[in-house]
């Protein structure tokens, strides 16, 4: 019996419980000969995780075999595979029996990074590159073929000098420290060397000429999105579980850019998010510790490593680092896919590193996180397992990895608001700060919405974040029956929550 006859088995049981075709199973007749997209779809499996073909079977029948030459389609495979893409893919194609009928099969491998993307020879790289998506081919995009391509030596774009920049945009005070830094660390390499020369042999400057280079002034410029105006960071806070608008409107609790060089960035990603996450205090020995809903290192840590890998490229640049906090959840998404020859096990489990902005990441490893001594990264390919750890170490669950050719995201999930270790839990024991600000505007009388965010010098918006989780506490009540009307006023419950059991 032939190995693929199991697995076509199970491949047509999967699609006769779905009723379509799946995305890593492509079924077809063939009963008026071999399908004219077999090399889509060859290029489309090459480009992404390999995938099944089988010619000879009917969808339209419910999946049962129909009559077919299948030595013949299988034929239709091997030229589809060997003579219709490039470079040619070494399938596994054989004739089986299946159901009392004989179908061809071919079993497509992904292609290794470095000889991706697998292309129709006819169309041409541009127009004949493919990826799978649900039970189709879809044409790659010219940002995703330089992704491809990209993969297959090592990218400078964090080398390329930026238009207009000058040394004059770096804050000079930053790079002071940087030359310190680099001159008490590194030994005699730097002890006599000019600061410009030190600045162009670590890639600050270019090599030669003038201007700056793009990891310059990413990690130096007082304002790079001048230039770039999309290297930054966006910070939404949503309502929603799937980012649906609350019934009264809300779409976001909380949005704003973040700007600024890279070290910056990344401490003003975590004060954003600080102000929408839970904490309790705990006395430990000599001091007060607070502990966060989410580890503030490990927060900093995955910030820091999606502005320091995401992909400069041109093409990539109208993208920005998302950070997205919802309810149950916080995303950290970066344009560009995985780079180099890991993958998200390897990265969870090894301290490995496959570095796309070698220039930058460098640089990092030397540059101070505002007001502290720390450097931004250490770039050894150890900052997932920090994640881990802090993870572990805060009962959280393991650190998510999703990526494919356009962006790369980590989720940590939440395991609800923290709560003071020595009270039981209950409602009112996981009110944050701005709640209890919250809480004191309103103590003295009913006030609106709009009232209270006027009074805190915050949005309205914000305020209505709270007020929800007030109420669902049990904390806080409506005056109206009306929630939406402008003039609603909210007021301390005049029923005492009810301790949960």
């Amino acid at each position: 019996m032939s190995p693929l006859a199991h697995v076509i088995q199970e491949a047509v049981s999967r699609a006769r419980i779905a009723g379509t075709d799946l995305r890593d199973v492509e079924i077809k007749a063939g009963v008026g000969g071999p399908p004219k997209s077999l090399p889509e779809t060859v290029s489309a499996y090459a480009n992404g995780e390999g995938g099944l073909i089988i010619l000879g079977i009917d969808e339209g029948a419910g999946f049962a075999p129909v009559a077919v030459n299948a030595r013949q389609l299988a034929d239709a495979l091997a030229t589809a595979c060997t003579d219709q893409v490039e470079p040619s893919i070494r399938a596994e194609i054989d004739v089986v029996e299946f159901e009392g009928s004989l179908v061809a099969v071919a079993a497509v491998p992904s292609l290794e990074q470095a000889r991706r993307p697998c292309f129709v020879r006819r169309q041409g790289l541009e127009r004949g590159s493919y990826i799978r998506s649900h039970d189709g081919d879809r044409h790659l995009t010219t940002y995703e073929v330089h992704a491809l391509i990209a993969g297959r030596g090592q990218p400078r774009d964090d080398a390329s000098t930026v238009e207009g920049a000058t040394r004059a945009d770096l804050v000079e005070d930053q790079v002071q420290a940087y030359l310190r830094r680099l001159r008490d660390s590194r030994g005699p390499i730097f002890a006599d060397t000019t600061s410009e020369q030190v600045l162009r042999m670590t890639g600050v400057l270019p090599g030669d000429g003038p201007g700056v280079t793009l990891a310059g002034l990413m990690a130096f410029g007082r304002f790079p999105q001048q230039f770039l105006p999309q290297m930054n960071v966006t910070f939404v806070a949503f309502p929603t579980t799937d980012a649906r608008p609350m019934a009264d409107g809300t779409r976001f609790l909380d949005n704003a850019p973040i700007d600024g060089p890279i070290p910056l960035m990344v401490e003003s990603a975590w004060t954003a998010l600080s102000r929408n996450i839970t904490r309790r205090a705990v006395v430990n020995g000599i001091g007060r510790e607070d502990v966060w809903e989410y580890p503030p290192r490990a927060v900093r840590e995955i910030v820091a490593n999606a502005l320091m890998h995401r992909d400069y490229h041109p093409l990539a640049q109208g993208s920005q680092v998302r950070v997205e906090l919802y309810p149950d959840r916080l995303s950290v998404t970066s344009p560009g896919g995985l780079f180099g020859a890991v993958n998200t096990e390897v990265l969870r489990h090894s301290p490995i590193t496959s570095t796309r902005n070698l220039v930058l990441a460098r640089l990092l490893e030397d540059v101070a996180m505002p007001h502290s001594t720390q450097t931004v990264a250490e770039n050894r390919g150890t900052g997932l397992l920090v994640v881990a750890g802090e993870l572990e170490r805060a009962g959280m669950p393991p650190l998510e990895i999703t990526t494919d050719l356009l962006s790369f995201t980590a989720t940590m999930r939440s395991t609800g608001p923290v709560r003071p270790s020595s009270d039981p839990p209950r409602p009112e024991s996981a009110v944050t700060d701005r709640q209890r600000d919250v809480l004191r505007v309103i103590q003295n009388g009913p006030r609106t919405a709009q009232s209270i965010a006027d009074s805190l010098g915050v949005t309205r918006r914000a305020v209505a974040r709270h007020l929800n989780a007030l109420v669902a506490a049990g904390t806080v009540e409506r005056t109206t029956e009306s929630r939406n009307a402008p003039d609603t006023e909210w007021r301390l419950s005049q029923t005492p929550p009810v301790p949960a059991p």
